[in-house]
């Protein structure tokens, strides 16, 4: 009951806004927009909140509120529809022991408060949540740790009710013996579920091969995946973004490095039409890894290039913008923001009335969609204004609206945009940039010195 009335109080607000003060002042009204999590200094405690505003206000107006407290140290949210209504899960990874798993929370985004929550309830199958994508009565989950793909009930109480082992529950796909998988990206197009999976050949984390993207039938009766086939993507690959039948996979070529970029970077599309790919390769001016893009419009798209300097400092780089026709084209491409910045997360988003920019441990808002490298931005959430002075931002997430509302979602699959996938990169990072200040290093929960 909780759930509909959230979703009628939101309607039932709308409808009473537009007949006092007309649809103009409606659209105008203040609500939740972006969401995210961040923890304190010494990552031992995290918190979950939320930038508000008017949809169609300037950045400068926004403002933002705690809504959870007391989580862990590895807080992320990720967005989904329940039929038309946009929720959010809010999970906490245990990283001194994964295999304990902690409740996730399901959220009215859009809500005063956050807490209570709507449901609560593990998920055996998703360790390390990285992606969530929903069709019918069925949420689809993923984690980084297991490789494995949940089905979860949503009218059952968000009762997980069975699951899929990447790559063995799926003959056709052939891995070599003792190759680690992490699940790492969900979209759901029409009647299929597409699901994105990084591979370490032998293990551990410094020996990338090809990412697969693997297309599987939704029985939505049932809940039940077929798989229809698999393609091989770029190495350490972790978007999975859907725009106009095609889906746009950044691939960082292999692990991150210090002060270089991989030879083997690139940008994949595939056409879902055929199920076939084109690989984009960057030009050689540019610097930096492919880690990034996000689609306004067939004129308009936006992609992130970068890679770590010396020791991890500063991620050096830059975001450029071109028509989705140009996307294949790199030489075409217009440098709209360079990047030369410390932090870990990072993550790009544009919708027609601004761009928002997860800038290493900042959040960025633009007021208009950047055309130049003189275009900037006007509103910065550190954070120490989203809750931790001297913390660190964990995860971020665009915060999808109802999809009847004037502002549905873009993409079919009706998912919003969220940066915590990046969260292991930023890890991997901050520890790889610790060991070459100190020459220590983490062997088996210890820590020893190195002297490679």
């Amino acid at each position: 009951m909780k759930m509909k009335f959230g979703f009628l109080k939101r309607a039932v607000v709308a409808a009473l806004t537009l007949s006092v003060l007309g649809s103009s002042a409606a659209l105008a009204a203040t609500e939740n927009l972006f969401g995210y999590t961040v923890v304190n200094s010494s990552y031992s405690q995290g918190l979950a909140g939320a930038i508000n505003g008017d949809r169609t206000a300037a950045p400068t107006t926004f403002t933002s509120s705690t809504k959870v407290t007391g989580l862990n140290s590895d807080p992320a949210l990720f967005n989904f529809f329940r039929g038309t209504e946009s929720q959010l899960v809010l999970r906490q990874y245990n990283v001194y022991s994964p295999a304990t798993l902690i409740d996730n929370k399901i959220i009215d985004p859009f809500a005063s408060s956050w807490t209570p929550s709507l449901a609560e309830k593990k998920w055996d199958a998703v360790r390390n949540l990285h992606a969530a994508a929903t069709k019918g009565n069925f949420l689809y989950a993923t984690g980084y740790d297991l490789g494995k793909i949940s089905v979860v009930n949503m009218s059952s109480g968000y009762t997980q009710i069975k699951s899929y082992q990447f790559p063995t529950d799926w003959s056709a796909i052939s891995l070599p013996t003792g190759a680690s998988v992490h699940g790492e990206g969900l979209t759901v197009v029409g009647d299929y579920l597409y699901a994105l999976f990084t591979v370490n050949p032998s293990g551990g984390y410094s020996v990338y091969s090809d990412s697969i993207v693997v297309k599987l039938y939704i029985d939505s009766s049932t809940g039940d995946l077929y798989y229809m086939g698999h393609i091989a993507v770029g190495k350490n690959a972790f978007t999975l973004d859907h725009y106009n039948n095609k889906l746009y996979v950044c691939a960082l070529g292999g692990m991150q490095n210090a002060g270089s970029s991989n030879a083997d970077t690139r940008l994949d599309i595939i056409d879902l039409s055929t199920f076939t790919k084109t690989t984009v390769n960057k030009t050689t001016s540019m610097t930096g890894d492919f880690r990034d893009i996000t689609i306004v419009d067939a004129n308009t798209a936006y992609v992130f290039l970068g890679n770590y300097d010396t020791y991890f400092t500063n991620m050096v780089g830059g975001v450029y913008r071109t028509s989705v026709a140009n996307l294949a084209t790199p030489s075409a491409w217009t440098k709209v923001s360079n990047v030369n910045s410390g932090g870990y997360l990072w993550g790009i988003y544009a919708d027609s009335n601004r761009f928002w920019f997860v800038k290493g441990n900042q959040i960025d808002i633009y007021p208009g969609l950047p055309a130049s490298t003189s275009d900037t931005s006007t509103k910065t959430f550190t954070p120490g204004d989203l809750g931790y002075t001297g913390g660190n931002l964990n995860s971020a997430i665009i915060l999808a609206p109802d999809q009847p509302s004037g502002f549905a979602a873009k993409s079919a699959s009706g998912v919003a945009k969220s940066f915590a996938s990046q969260s292991v990169l930023a890890q991997q990072a901050r520890k790889a940039a610790e060991e070459a200040k100190t020459g220590l290093k983490t062997v088996n929960g210890q820590r020893i010195l190195s002297f490679n």
